[in-house]
């Protein structure tokens, strides 16, 4: 319905302005369902999905500013990310805050009246939004949409007699090289909050506007020493934020005592990306994410933080920590699906990553008694039903007669994708490799080819991978060339050896982007890129842990 407005009614004349499409509509389908529906928690499912999206996109080499020279085909299909959709309809947010609601609303309505069943461009929009606002926004638009990367706030704190005598917004600029090195405007607001009765609970919110390296929050001088400062509260702006000491002690034991849901949301995402960043370990992370989805009742929060757990045991806690990580998680996500309410989403979700986190042999032997209806209001049906077979399958727990049975109860597509990831998941060099030729096959549907590479690379059969990492970045520029974009985009995203995190594999990937894949499509390039960044994010996340 959104795309009817942004899109449909008034289009946008050409690919630069990609964003007036899908930025737009993103954003206002979540106002209309914060504003408009009983779907009052919209803007914390953004913060805890989408604008993730967005902060991952915007610290990769790849990243781009908003508004970007399209200048061919190979520029559009790579601009559908996450920059284009939720680091767009993150700045929107900010932009409704540096002008108003009040006024963004009636310049939409005059752009709208003015430009309908007609083609427009970014300036056709600024027009109507100076009208109502009475801003020039042309500074805004420079450092907003034709820069890269994202800033980082952090408090500056002085304490004196258990009150503020100083308290400050630090703004540092982007670190990715493509980013902007200016230091950008934020309308936003800062939160003090006091934990009482193991509830952290909001005592005074200021808003005001960030700009430049240190901004003095002047209202909140001589207030007592909070247990969380929360910078950018209310989520207004678009920024990585940090805590003072204080407040990351309080969050490591009280996150679970949040009670407002963005507010809680905007704190998981900082500790997500402080993680990402080598500024908490995972050993750290893990520990903390379990107590807090103790009391966490957004599904979607919970849904998001379950994956990012996922991720810090296997990508960020180093090898002499993984096995205690796992575990931690493996029995703090027991508990979490016994104590869920029967035929809860959140039974739902803990069902299905206990499954896949499941540790020691009992856990293991407790997958069967699950996937047999052992859990009471747990509804097993088709798609849960092969999600537990495929975890057993991981573990050498599944036998390929018992995956014939289960396709010939439910040979539809879905089913025969599911049984496409279960064969490649076993673990014996064998399936491996029979799952690598497969992934080549250009017969197999794009969806069954993904299933396959998703069960070839499972993070705990690291060892059943290492005879495939030469043989990646032997293939890539071959595949390129011969298989179709989007069957090509799945070998190279899908079999990078993403969970064999080392120096000696990051310099690989490094060796073919400046040799082998010098002269590559920019497309294949940008996903080579991406997937090194991530990978050398892994290993300063893993030397930190080591540490911890």
């Amino acid at each position: 319905m959104a795309h009817m407005w942004f899109g449909d009614l008034v289009t946008m004349t050409w690919w630069d302005d990609l964003w007036l499409n899908e930025s737009f509509a993103e954003w206002a389908s979540y106002t209309a369902l914060a504003d408009a529906t009983r779907f009052t928690n919209s803007w914390t499912v953004f913060n805890a999905e989408r604008k993730n999206w967005a902060y991952r996109q915007d610290q990769l080499s790849s990243t781009h500013p908003i508004v970007v020279d399209m200048s061919d085909l190979e520029a559009v299909k790579t601009n559908f990310d996450g920059i284009t959709y939720a680091k767009g309809a993150s700045v929107l947010q900010q932009l409704v805050a540096h002008v108003g609601k009040d006024n963004f609303v009636n310049g939409l309505r005059q752009y709208f009246a003015k430009h309908a069943w007609g083609n427009t461009t970014l300036n056709d929009l600024l027009v109507e939004l100076e009208a109502t606002s009475g801003r020039s926004l042309k500074p805004w638009v420079s450092t907003w949409l034709q820069t890269a990367g994202v800033n980082t706030l952090r408090p500056a704190i002085e304490v004196k007699d258990g009150k503020y005598s100083k308290i400050s917004v630090a703004q540092e600029a982007p670190l990715v090289p493509k980013g902007s090195t200016e230091l950008r405007p934020h309308r936003m607001a800062v939160g003090l909050y006091d934990l009482q009765s193991n509830k952290l609970t909001l005592r005074k919110s200021v808003e005001l506007d960030i700009a430049g390296a240190l901004t003095s929050v002047d209202q909140l001088i001589g207030e007592k020493e909070a247990d969380l400062i929360l910078l950018n509260d209310r989520d207004l702006s678009y920024a990585k934020i940090r805590f003072d000491e204080r407040s990351i002690a309080t969050l490591t034991k009280n996150l679970a005592g949040i009670e407002d849901p963005l507010t809680r949301a905007l704190c998981w995402s900082a500790s997500w990306d402080m993680l990402r960043d080598g500024e908490l370990s995972a050993s750290q992370y893990v520990p903390m994410a379990i107590s807090g989805l103790a009391t966490e009742k957004d599904v979607s929060v919970v849904s998001m933080t379950l994956i990012q757990m996922g991720s810090a045991v296997e990508l960020f806690a180093c090898a002499e920590n993984r096995d205690k990580v796992r575990e931690q998680m493996a029995n703090g996500l027991e508990i979490l699906l016994e104590n869920s309410a029967p035929g809860s989403d959140m039974q739902l979700q803990y069902a299905r990553s206990f499954t896949t986190a499941a540790f020691s042999d009992r856990q293991n032997a407790r997958i069967r008694q699950i996937l047999d209806g052992d859990v009471a209001g747990l509804v097993v049906d088709a798609d849960l039903r092969w999600h537990f077979l495929g975890a057993l399958a991981e573990r050498g727990k599944l036998t390929e007669t018992e995956i014939a049975k289960e396709v010939a109860a439910d040979n539809t597509a879905s089913g025969l994708k599911s049984a496409a990831f279960c064969r490649a998941a076993l673990p014996s060099a064998d399936v491996k490799a029979k799952a690598w030729q497969d992934a080549f096959n250009s017969e197999l549907s794009n969806h069954i080819q993904l299933a396959t590479i998703g069960g070839m690379q499972r993070p705990s059969q690291r060892e059943l991978l290492l005879p495939y990492v030469d043989k990646y970045f032997d293939c890539l520029v071959e595949t390129w060339e011969k298989k179709s974009y989007e069957m090509a985009s799945n070998i190279v995203s899908g079999l990078f050896p993403a969970y064999l995190v080392s120096d000696e594999n990051l310099a690989k990937a490094e060796s073919w982007l400046s040799g082998a894949g010098k002269d590559a499509p920019a497309a294949l390039r940008r996903l080579l890129s991406e997937n090194r960044d991530a990978m050398a994010r892994a290993l300063k996340a893993q030397g930190v842990d080591a540490k911890a």
